[in-house]
């Protein structure tokens, strides 16, 4: 099951296959069409190239294999041919691909194929016109050192060079996908694993496809890949999330791991709370998650690479919230808390007065913290707000939740249980207490 934007169409998985097939198709026609036309016009470049690759003062090369010369000038063709189209590939994949995306994603796929298409031609003509010229050349001098007759295959020249620009396609390829995904944040340490798998998986199918008679080439061949892969991607392999919040592990009373989310939806209100008045805690705070698309990603794309299991959100004057994001939660292995989804900044007098109330009632819930854990919190805070009077609720009681929060007041919710336990200990510090709802 995958996350529903709410961008994205409810429509059935045929008619996407047959958008990408009818795209697909397209873009072949277009491809043999400009193959077509390159390839009667492709003896000069082909003549251009053979003249930076020839490493003689005078000729020194020969078409021994007029077969294969033949098969050179198409694959040429349809290697120009497949450059001439390049943008236009990029703009159909980006136009297939974008409605299902999140933001940071689509920026991703857009800078990826960007670069990669960059890097794709800037390699073809570095090889062709500085690298293998120069591998060429250190090879005539030490056939001539030696007392030979140069003489050169402009085939095997040419499928040299093309094999060569192959392998680094593959490897720029991989340090783009890796590299434009630390950039764009969608990789960092806690997930580079499954991007470094697919790429090196990818990069490593298609090296060994390629080279399929040669093991031991095809063998050093991966090895180099993963070195330079791994090497230049080192630094975003190793970064932190950008959207990390720190959060305690807790364990709950089946001894099952938890990790919970307190975000507020500031909805215009007039204070919002910021991560430097609450530090004991994961928290964040979204301007307004109810009506911005980018918000429920930036939510979605949070809980992804924190591993939240429990979300609770707070301080939102759209009721209809929870039905917008609850299923996209479920999928992401996360549980809808809205035991305080009605607290609210415009139910109190200032900032502090907003602050000392959500303190108290994220101190009030339970699961995965026991009754004691919550019971010992309230306290702590109550001993940190003497002045305060505490307003004990019921959390079984809805009527509570209409209590208007008076200056110097903080609710509590508490169940039947827990209750007497908390009014005798605020007894014993002798501090004040009122019970509503019940």
């Amino acid at each position: 099951m995958s996350l529903q934007l709410e961008q994205d169409a409810q429509v059935p998985i045929q008619t996407h296959i047959d958008e990408f097939s009818s795209r697909f198709a397209i873009m072949i026609f277009i491809w043999v069409i400009a193959s077509i036309i390159w390839i009667t016009n492709i003896d000069p470049i082909l003549e251009l190239v053979l003249r930076a690759l020839e490493p003689c003062e005078e000729t020194c090369s020969n078409l021994y294999n007029p077969a294969k010369w033949s098969e050179i000038r198409w694959l040429s063709g349809a290697l120009m041919g497949f450059i001439s189209i390049i943008p236009l590939i990029i703009y159909q994949v980006l136009i297939f691909s974008r409605p299902g995306m999140m933001k940071k994603e689509s920026r991703w796929l857009l800078t990826m194929l960007i670069l990669g298409s960059l890097g794709f031609i800037i390699n073809i003509l570095l090889t062709i016109f500085v690298f293998m010229p120069s591998l060429f050349q250190i090879g005539h001098e030490s056939q001539m050192n030696l007392g030979f007759v140069a003489k050169y295959d402009v085939v095997e020249m040419l499928f040299m060079a093309m094999a060569i620009i192959w392998i680094e396609i593959l490897i720029v390829s991989g340090i783009v996908a890796l590299v434009s995904a630390g950039i764009t944040g969608l990789m960092h340490k806690d997930n580079s694993g499954w991007w470094r798998i697919r790429v090196h998986g990818i990069v490593s199918m298609l090296i060994l496809l390629s080279f399929y008679g040669e093991f031991t080439l095809s063998l050093l061949l991966i090895a180099i890949s993963f070195s330079l892969i791994e090497l230049i991607s080192l630094p975003w392999i190793r970064a932190k999330a950008s959207m990390y919040i720190s959060s305690p592990v807790i364990f709950d009373q089946y001894g099952i791991t938890r990790k919970v989310l307190f975000a507020q939806c500031e909805c215009d209100n007039e204070w919002e709370l910021n991560d430097e008045l609450i530090s004991n805690v994961a928290f964040t705070s979204f301007k307004s998650l109810c009506n911005h698309k980018s918000d429920k990603e930036k939510l979605y794309q949070i809980i992804e690479i924190n591993k939240f299991t429990d979300f609770v959100i707070f301080g939102c004057n759209n009721k209809s919230l929870t039905n917008q994001i609850e299923n996209n939660l479920f999928t992401s292995k996360c549980l809808l808390r809205t035991e305080i989804s009605s607290h609210n900044p415009k139910q109190f007098f200032d900032l502090e007065h907003y602050w000392i109330n959500t303190q108290f009632l994220m101190a009030s819930i339970v699961d995965p913290w026991s009754e004691e854990q919550a019971l010992r919190k309230i306290l702590e805070l109550a001993k940190k707000y003497s002045d305060m009077e505490i307003i004990i609720s019921t959390s079984e009681k809805e009527n509570s939740k209409q209590y208007q929060v008076k200056q110097k007041e903080a609710m509590v919710e508490v169940s039947k249980s827990s209750k007497n336990i908390l009014i005798t200990e605020l007894e014993s510090l002798g501090y004040k207490y009122r019970i509503v709802g019940s």
